[in-house]
């Protein structure tokens, strides 16, 4: 707790999916649609269906990337699977890896930056610069601190 920011409990979030996942289901996803998304996976341990909104940043027309820090569901992408991306109103099959590799992190994080500018990473738990590129070492602090989450859309998306 010295850094003096408020971090979010498990049932802060908990209690925040149950009032997003519909809104992103509705037709006011707009609202929200535009920096979050409905991920839907089968957990690789329970077999369960999950269904979660998280944070995204789309790279490409093909690629869009999600972070992770304390998050278990990154764990279900250690080999690639298919997951079902609710991605601005629209449902999307898409192929998902888990980066973990601290080098491939940072690297990934830099090449957001360097495409997008700064701002382009605005998640406050990777206390990245907001004003300027990350030194190579700030993005490697950051990496130790959270996985990339890529998910491969189809051609027509």
């Amino acid at each position: 707790m010295g850094s003096g920011r408020w971090r979010p409990s498990a049932g802060f979030f908990k209690a925040a999916n149950r009032l997003v996942r519909p809104l992103l289901r509705s037709r006011l996803h707009p609202l929200l649609s535009g920096r979050l998304m409905l991920l839907t996976y089968e957990g690789t341990r329970t077999g369960r269906t999950y269904a979660i909104p998280v944070a995204y940043y789309r790279r490409d027309r093909q690629e869009v990337w999600a972070f992770g820090a304390r998050t278990g569901w990154m764990s279900n992408f250690r080999t690639p699977r298919t997951v079902h991306l609710l991605l601005r109103g629209r449902e999307l099959q898409a192929g998902a890896r888990a980066v973990e590799d601290h080098d491939e992190v940072a690297d990934l994080l830099e090449e957001l930056i360097r495409c997008n500018g700064p701002r382009a990473v605005q998640d406050p738990f990777l206390g990245l610069p907001r004003n300027r590129p990350p030194t190579r070492d700030e993005a490697l602090e950051a990496a130790a601190r959270t996985r990339i989450a890529r998910f491969r859309l189809p051609d027509a998306s």
